[in-house]
Parts: structure tokens; C-alpha cells; sequence
């Protein structure tokens, strides 16, 4: 069983609008903690008035189910429903990559996405990768290809694609003590310190590195949590002022209780 303490950390970038959100439900009747991390699609008004509302509503859905890729498929068409009644552009209705994360009831973590908002997990100053990125980039690593610089632009799933895949992982924290901390993060502020070296990339496979058991040095993660938030968002927006996109992290300790 653990006790929790998260921190969020933002930074607009470049855009003109903040189109990512986060959020968190504690569900008093299942026992179960959500967190939510959504990745708005593109920087218009619309998508960030709608992106906070939508993380709401899907961590109070994985904090009652207990389990956040099925929370994802669930609360699809509601969404769809919801927009349809939105002053949305038709060719351009509100939606955003995801990712949740469920602590249930018996200690047990459940991270659900679809798209590329990430999930890393560290300890003592290193770092697994928890998901697979939804996006074009991860394709061509699949089938052996170098990835243009703009492929991890295109997604191949989000929170409002219908039939768009939902992946999930279960964490296996071990028999060690220990706190660790989950980190869960938007490409805008991800991918500056996946190119600096400080946070691990994908395999060559585009799968994730936790598979094979191996963690990389992180010191990025290393130290008090509103710290080490602004300092993700903040480094990654500074490596390219000019053109940063919305960087959004979420970052929960997850503590032993006695």
C-alpha cells in the first residue's frame, strides 16, 4: 500500500494557448486514486476550453472503474456526445492524446493512454519508460525505418478515436521498499530532454525499456517534487523557446505506508 503526494508543473511554450490538462480523483467508495495527463490537439480556444473538463471527467471514470484503458474505451462515446453539442468546428472538434494513471485499492498501479503522453517510473536516480508512443515515429521504428523529425507529430491514436488503440501496463513494483515517483508527461515536454539525453527513448522497436528490466540514470527526476516539475517543463520549453510546444507534467510519489 502506498500513501501520495502529486505536483503539476506547465508551461505554455510557444503557443498562444494552453491546450494541455491534468487532473486527479479520489474515488471514497472504490478505494482507488486517478491521475489524468491530456495532450490537447493543436492551439485553438476550443480545445483548451474543453481539455480541463474532459481530464475531470476521465479520472473520475478510472477512479471508478480501476482501470484506465478501460476508462478511456468507456468514456469515448460520452465524449463524443459531449462535443456534438459544443460550438466545435466540424472539420476540427476538441481531442488530445491521453494518459491515466489508477492506484487502486490493494497498491496495485495501472497506467492506460492513447496517443504519446508518456509514463516513466524512477528510483533512486533512474528511470523506466512505462508506454509506447501512438504515433508515426513509433511505426517507422517498428518496421526498421529512421523517423522523419515530424513523425512524432502524426498520432495514430488519441482519447476521442473511435477505434483508435488504448495500450495499458501494470507496474510490478517488486519486494524492495522504496518510494517511486511516476512521472507523466507531454510530448512538449518530453521530447527536449528525449533528445538531450536526459529522459530514456524508446527501443529502436519503439517498444518501452521497462521490458527488458533495464532503467537509465535520470538525476532529471531527482529531487523535491514542485522542483523537479518546474524543472522538466521549464528545460524543455528553454531548448527551443521559439517554436516549444505546451509542456505539461504530472508527477506523483508514491510513498510505503507504514
Amino acid at each position: 500500500m502506498f500513501t501520495t503526494r502529486h505536483t503539476t508543473s506547465q508551461h505554455i511554450g510557444s503557443r498562444t494557448h494552453q491546450a494541455d490538462a491534468t487532473a486527479h480523483y479520489d474515488n471514497a467508495v472504490t478505494g482507488h486514486r486517478a491521475w489524468v495527463l491530456l495532450d490537447g490537439i493543436g492551439d485553438r480556444d476550443h480545445t483548451a476550453a474543453w481539455t480541463p473538463t474532459a481530464a475531470r471527467a476521465l479520472a473520475m471514470t478510472a477512479a471508478y472503474v480501476g482501470d484506465p484503458g478501460a476508462a478511456i474505451r468507456q468514456i469515448r462515446p460520452v465524449l463524443h456526445a459531449q462535443r456534438a453539442t459544443l460550438n466545435h468546428p466540424r472539420d476540427w472538434p476538441a481531442d488530445a492524446a491521453a494518459i491515466a494513471a489508477v492506484l487502486t485499492s490493494t497498491g496495485t498501479l495501472h497506467i492506460g493512454w492513447a496517443g504519446d503522453c508518456r509514463a516513466y517510473l524512477a528510483e533512486h536516480g533512474r528511470a523506466n519508460l512505462l508506454t509506447t508512443d501512438h504515433n508515426e515515429a513509433t511505426e517507422q521504428r517498428r518496421e526498421g525505418h529512421q523517423p522523419e523529425p515530424d513523425d512524432h507529430d502524426y498520432l495514430t491514436s488519441s482519447l476521442c478515436l473511435s477505434n483508435g488503440r488504448v495500450d495499458a501496463v501494470t507496474v510490478d513494483f517488486g519486494p524492495r521498499p522504496g518510494m517511486r515517483r511516476l512521472v507523466l508527461a507531454s510530448d512538449g515536454a518530453y521530447l527536449p530532454h528525449e533528445q538531450a539525453g536526459t529522459l530514456p527513448p524508446p527501443s529502436p522497436d519503439g517498444t518501452p525499456r521497462h521490458r527488458d528490466g533495464r532503467a537509465a540514470p535520470a538525476p532529471l527526476l531527482t529531487g523535491a517534487p514542485a522542483t523537479v516539475a518546474r524543472r522538466i517543463t521549464d528545460l524543455a520549453v528553454n531548448a527551443d523557446p521559439t517554436r516549444a510546444d505546451n509542456a505539461t507534467v504530472l508527477l506523483v510519489d508514491l510513498h510505503p505506508a507504514d
